[in-house]
């Protein structure tokens, strides 16, 4: 029997998983197949591949596909997990669609379809092939559901509330900028733009019965009544007078709008208890990264989830040039590693004498995890004096973007921090009661 084991590349889409067979040497043995993405399809493929094998007298089965959404998942976990194809000691490889994308540029110019593109992710395993395959985690992947749904959400109120802001400004010019209340969405604030006869009444009555009215509709709740009746009188003399029927439809947009936001952040707090729930046992990892002041466990487990174990990332081999040879990662290296991973980190641009001053965050890496290092950061500088300091300096060195710059450099330090809890396997403790 031959040593050529199989090479499968697979692009896949939501009704199509098309498939090209190579050998080892880079022959095509199927130029293209397609099946549909499904268990039927499966199925079929399945059958080719075994008839391939076995008219090849082939020992070994390696599979690749580009990390598009989730539609490769359901076919890579029926790969690893399926008997008859245990015998070939399967080899499974998910791969950036950059990588494939630059591979391809490299080569003579070919079409762009289907029909080609398995081919080439085919080819990239035989000539890049990753050092680490891919195994289904059956302990990360169900929280990461989740987090990464949150994470979806979170951004979704995020554009809602982006374009709210916009139908604010055309109704009432002044409001997000004379801050009325402390917050635009506060209750008071929504049952005021929900009904405008109310806030035209802001205009002209007197402010004592203004501050009666807002005391009635907050049920007390408003630390300087006076004040915001204040500011809503100025918002409602500066702002622009509108067509009958055009501030019709932006009121109809403003009510629409807050009723999106609040249903998304229902369901924001559903997903984070169920969240809770699932990790509430059995993730320690979670518990050493939520003992940081500010963090919590659901940004916890968005952190631990996106970086999984930690063992790949210590146990990944590196050349030393000093020794000649090849060893573990040291503790610098691992950080190193994952802030790539997250896309966090500056490459440098030079060439021969020339060296850039300014350097470009990378962002090209797993955003989810940057999302939630991120949204970490931004918690832990208020909760942790040593990260307010260092958000601050970071802040008052900047020319502009003030707070995206600091805070990308803010969750830069809180990632190394949550690296060394995770890869000692320890709580945080502040450095007074270390020593």
């Amino acid at each position: 029997m031959g040593q050529e084991r199989l090479l499968i590349g697979i692009d896949f889409s939501k009704s199509r998983s098309d498939l090209a067979l190579l050998k080892s040497n880079g022959q095509i043995l199927k130029a293209h197949k397609a099946f549909a993405n499904s268990r039927a399809g499966y199925d079929q493929a399945k059958e080719l591949i075994l008839k391939t094998i076995q008219e090849h007298n082939l020992t070994g089965l390696d599979v690749a596909g580009e990390a598009t959404s989730y539609y490769w998942l359901p076919m890579f976990i029926h790969f690893e997990e399926d008997t008859d194809l245990a015998a070939y000691s399967p080899n499974l490889y998910l791969l950036n669609p950059k990588w494939v994308h630059w591979y391809k540029k490299a080569q003579p110019k070919d079409h762009k379809n289907d029909q080609s593109d398995p081919r080439y992710i085919g080819d990239y395993l035989r000539v890049h092939r990753p050092t680490t395959s891919w195994h289904y985690d059956d302990r990360w992947a169900p929280v990461r559901i989740l987090t990464r749904l949150r994470s979806h959400l979170v951004k979704t109120v995020t554009r809602e509330k982006n374009l709210l802001s916009l139908y604010l400004f055309l109704d009432y010019t002044t409001y997000t900028d004379r801050k009325p209340f402390s917050k635009h969405l506060s209750a008071i604030s929504q049952t005021l733009l929900k009904d405008p006869t109310l806030l035209e009444s802001f205009a002209d009555d007197d402010l004592e019965d203004l501050v009666e009215l807002l005391q009635e509709q907050s049920n007390n709740s408003l630390k300087d009544p006076l004040e915001s009746a204040r500011r809503l009188r100025q918002v409602m003399q500066e702002r622009y007078e509108l067509p009958d029927k055009l501030g019709t439809s932006i009121q109809h947009g403003i009510d629409i709008l807050l009723d999106t936001i609040n249903a998304l952040q229902s369901q924001i707090k559903r997903v984070e208890t169920q969240i809770m729930e699932m990790t509430r046992e059995g993730y320690p990892e979670i518990s050493w990264l939520d003992s940081v002041p500010g963090v919590g466990q659901v940004l916890a487990s968005g952190i631990a989830s996106e970086i999984g174990e930690i063992r790949r990332f210590l146990d990944h081999q590196v050349w030393d040039d000093h020794s000649q040879s090849y060893r573990s990662r040291r503790s610098s290296e691992v950080t190193d590693a994952i802030s790539k991973y997250a896309g966090l980190w500056w490459p440098d641009n030079s060439s021969g004498n020339f060296q850039a001053e300014d350097k470009r965050l990378s962002r090209e890496g797993n955003s989810y995890l940057r999302f939630y290092i991120l949204e970490a950061a931004d918690c832990m500088r208020r909760s942790l004096p040593v990260f307010a300091r260092y958000y601050q300096s970071k802040a008052d060195q900047a020319t502009h973007h003030k707070h995206k710059r600091a805070l990308v450099l803010t969750g830069s330090k809180a990632l190394d921090l949550f690296v060394a809890l995770l890869r000692k396997g320890e709580f945080y403790r502040a450095k007074e009661q270390a020593s």
